[in-house]
């Protein structure tokens, strides 16, 4: 590996992909160096925002020898055809959640990564939250005793700016809708797969789920909120709550132990936009003190310098270290989303063993 990661942006059909761009051009250890967009004009635009070429091919991009890594921010059901293309020309990737619309693409993608020898990370921005990462602390060590009730949110008043108006959401120039279901626009792929991911890493793989989804906005083809509820053998229910019509809310993460409660007021923006109060960003409870403390040192901030996930996968790359986010992770995410999604549309419980 150079001394900086060479690193080029495949698409910018989320928006993701900016921030990437940016921190390829904030890191110390790595460079932009060309981008490539399916969009002509999008992707043009992106190569005069960064002052990097526009590659019109695809594969000349991937060809090139001056390339160490890709981030891909394609359309969700693309992702996979996306990684088997970079892997096979031997360059890593950051890819955009979720990891792929469907487990077999996921295992598709998975396969090829193994066969080239490249790292792919998906991009989860909740992994590397200060709060998130002392929440699995304190979980971990035990220190809130058994869990019998999580609650997580990820809302966000995406359709307000919009007005609510579904033609003014699909047509939206910034993001139009092909196919809603392919793309992921519902809220449980869009939204939700933050949650799912941060229960994936908090507790493990869950027994089984229900789900139900709502669309407030009238004739909005795709979900705009959701909430499912996923047990855990010998652990707690897990309720799961995401919005793409949130307006503000204070409060993010709650976490019930029989010694002690966890909750989160700041520090996952959008879901926490407003203040609450002078709570502090995460605050713990333990049943021997009978007392509310806030927690040092958290920033209040989503994501604070050097979180991020381009700036840890740059990070990685570098060290010659595993990405700290797996593509077997975003492989076992996809498979959450996929049980969620089976509950919600046959209107029953599901196991997760009947997908695994």
């Amino acid at each position: 590996m150079t001394d900086k990661i060479r690193y080029a942006q495949v698409s910018f059909w989320f928006g993701h992909a900016y921030g990437m761009c940016a921190a390829a051009q904030q890191h110390p250890g790595a460079e932009l160096v060309c981008v490539w967009d399916a969009d002509a004009d999008r992707g043009r635009a992106g190569a005069e925002r960064y002052s990097v070429p526009y590659v019109a091919d695809l594969d000349e991009l991937l060809a090139r020898d001056d390339i160490d890594a890709v981030g891909i921010c394609s359309e969700t059901q693309l992702h996979a055809d996306h990684i088997v293309r970079a892997a096979a020309a031997g360059k890593h990737c950051l890819v955009e959640k979720p990891f792929t619309r469907t487990v077999s693409q996921a295992e598709e993608a998975i396969a090829a990564a193994e066969t080239a020898g490249i790292q792919v990370m998906p991009a989860y921005t909740l992994r590397f939250s200060p709060s998130n990462e002392k929440m699995k602390e304190i979980i971990d060590a035990g220190t809130l005793g058994p869990l019998y009730q999580v609650r997580r949110r990820h809302g966000q008043p995406k359709y307000r700016p919009l007005g609510y108006d579904a033609e003014r959401i699909v047509n939206d120039p910034a993001s139009p809708w092909v196919d809603g279901d392919a793309e992921g626009r519902g809220c449980l792929q869009h939204a939700g797969v933050h949650t799912v991911y941060w229960m994936l890493w908090m507790f493990g793989m869950p027994e089984s789920v229900i789900s139900l989804s709502a669309t407030r906005v009238p004739g909005l083809s795709q979900e705009d909120n959701n909430v499912s509820v996923f047990r855990y053998a010998d652990g707690p229910l897990v309720t799961l709550q995401s919005s793409q019509t949130e307006n503000s809310a204070p409060l993010t993460t709650e976490i019930y132990g029989f010694e002690g409660a966890l909750v989160q007021t700041r520090g996952d923006h959008p879901s926490t936009r407003s203040e609450f109060a002078d709570l502090g960003a995460l605050m713990m409870y333990l049943e021997e003190e009978g007392e509310w403390q806030t927690l040092p040192d958290m920033d209040r901030s989503f994501s604070p310098p050097g979180a991020s996930p381009p700036y840890r996968f740059f990070d990685a790359l570098r060290a010659g270290e595993q990405m700290p986010v797996s593509m077997y992770e975003g492989k076992r995410c996809v498979q959450l989303l996929a049980a969620a999604e089976l509950a919600q549309s046959e209107k029953r419980q599901v196991e997760l063993a009947e997908l695994l």
